[in-house]
């Protein structure tokens, strides 16, 4: 699977509910894993930083891009973020 690199809108996350705001961040990121957390994922940024990123802050995202998340685990609500 090609490794595809994203935008991401800026958002906000508490580990359970989120939003985008005004702009985009100021990296691209790519896809390393899926969390526990249903539809966030691990991706690497451009930055070089490693970011804890919701799928609905990532643009023009196609979620037959990335592998399947599995929900055979127990859910745990996430770390708050924001871009």
């Amino acid at each position: 699977m090609k490794k595809r690199s994203y935008s991401v809108n800026n958002f906000e996350y508490n580990g359970f509910c989120g939003k985008t705001t005004e702009g985009i961040a100021p990296y691209k990121v790519i896809f390393k894993k899926w969390t526990n957390d249903p539809g966030v994922g691990m991706f690497g940024c451009s930055d070089n930083r490693k970011r804890l990123i919701p799928t609905f802050a990532i643009r023009k995202f196609d979620m037959n891009s990335l592998p399947e998340q599995s929900m055979n685990s127990k859910v745990y609500f996430g770390l708050p973020s924001h871009s």
